[in-house]
């Protein structure tokens, strides 16, 4: 947020060269000017090059420093885009995660009879003290990602 006002600032602090800048009176006899006159009859004055601030060193180092200021400000700008992007990838894994976990508690705590497939595809029944036993291994992952007890 700072580099946009500094940039403000220094946008608003560069003298008008070399832009177009017209003068016009209003219905109340208010003379007005600016670079964008009013639908109507407005006067365009001729302001010289490098008319309020040095020569063009000083024009050029402003402008340097100001394309300086906008890719700082562009790299800013990228950065906090990638920071929220991975943040929301964390998020959503973290979710997903958390909704599986669940899920397999549930499984856990019907009372029911409950089975794990193994590797080669067989099932195998849980005995009580096993359920009790993987609950227990379960709990402290079901915390990390849900934030809370089950």
């Amino acid at each position: 947020m700072k580099p946009l006002f500094l940039l403000a600032g220094l946008l608003l602090a560069l003298p008008v060269v070399a832009a177009e800048v017209y003068r016009w009176t209003d219905q109340n006899g208010q003379v007005h000017f600016g670079q964008r006159p009013p639908p109507g009859e407005a006067q365009r004055i001729h302001v010289p090059e490098g008319a309020p601030g040095g020569g063009d060193a000083e024009l050029m180092q402003r402008r340097d420093r100001e394309r300086r200021l906008l890719e700082d400000y562009d790299y800013e700008r990228a950065q906090k885009k990638a920071r929220q992007a991975r943040e929301a990838d964390a998020q959503q894994k973290a979710a997903a995660q958390c909704g599986k976990l669940r899920d397999y508690w549930r499984r856990l705590s019907f009372s029911g009879p409950l089975y794990l497939t193994r590797d080669d595809g067989e099932r195998e029944y849980l005995t009580d003290e096993q359920r009790e036993s993987e609950r227990a291994r379960v709990r402290p992952a079901y915390v990390r990602a849900c934030g809370r007890e089950p």
